[in-house]
């Protein structure tokens, strides 16, 4: 082989595992996400949840309440309330829902640094640590939509979550075969790139999804509903950190919890 083309494959080899790598550390990454005991609850009973924490939804771990930022639900006039905790890994609304209609729970993880080393993972920046592998600055969003006795509504209304996936339809009105159209903002802005969907009972191994789908320069994608049940729609993106020496990236991720009859 020439030199000229043993050259050509190193590079190519460098860049493939490079981007292997990069992916695979995208979809390697915990993500958080919001269980209901009951997404169509009826009226006048409080709506109780947890928050799910791993690779492969449903399974996995739970998020503490010491976890969580900010934890509220959004009621069809658009007043919000805060979800208060029954227990370090349970949570509920304060008061029961007598108002039928959509409603949106929102919930973010407190952000924060992990930092790979040889030495294992530490949940602080790079700064005086070494052998440094990778470093990255985690800001993690959730949301539910919840429909309460016979009342459907609107459940298109951002909450102001850093990376936030909007239903541009309420999923309660969509049947197995439809497409349920969505709107991913990163800060506020429409955001381009992947979507990954999928229902309990799809997969029990990590990182496996049901559906795949892309936004556009709008941010609006479409997401087929292959089956009735629970389903789960994941955004992320990573930015780099600001300042080199202190982080890496900057890593959203957002999700979305929902019920399809």
């Amino acid at each position: 082989m020439s030199k000229r083309k043993t050259k050509t494959l190193i590079i190519a080899t460098t860049v493939f595992l490079g981007l292997t790598g990069l992916f695979c550390s995208q979809a390697q990454a915990h993500f958080p996400w919001i269980n209901l005991a009951d997404y169509t609850p009826d009226s006048g009973k409080a709506v109780k949840m947890s928050i799910g924490w791993g690779h492969n939804y449903p399974l996995g771990g739970f998020l503490k309440s010491e976890d969580l930022e900010d934890i509220f639900i959004v009621a069809p006039d658009g007043t919000k309330a805060p979800m208060t905790s029954t227990s370090i890994l349970e949570f509920e609304t304060k008061e029961s829902l007598t108002r039928p209609g959509a409603y949106i729970i929102a919930a973010k993880r407190n952000p924060g640094f992990y930092t790979k080393t040889t030495e294992g993972g530490k949940r602080q920046s790079k700064v005086g640590l070494k052998n440094v592998i990778h470093c990255s600055h985690s800001q993690m969003c959730m949301k539910a939509i919840v429909n309460v006795g016979d009342g459907k509504g609107q459940v298109n209304t951002p909450v102001g979550h850093p990376l936030e996936i909007i239903p541009l339809k309420n999923p309660v009105d969509l049947r197995a075969g439809e497409y349920l159209p969505v709107q991913v903002l990163l800060r506020g802005k429409p955001f381009k790139g992947r979507v990954f969907a999928t229902y309990i009972g799809f997969s029990t191994e990590k990182d496996v999804f049901a559906y795949t789908a892309k936004t556009g320069r709008n941010g609006k994608g479409m997401i087929r509903i292959l089956q009735p049940g629970v389903w789960l729609i994941k955004a992320e993106h990573e930015d780099p950190y600001p300042d080199q020496k202190e982080c890496d990236v900057k890593s959203y991720i957002a999700t979305l919890t929902f019920e399809v009859k």
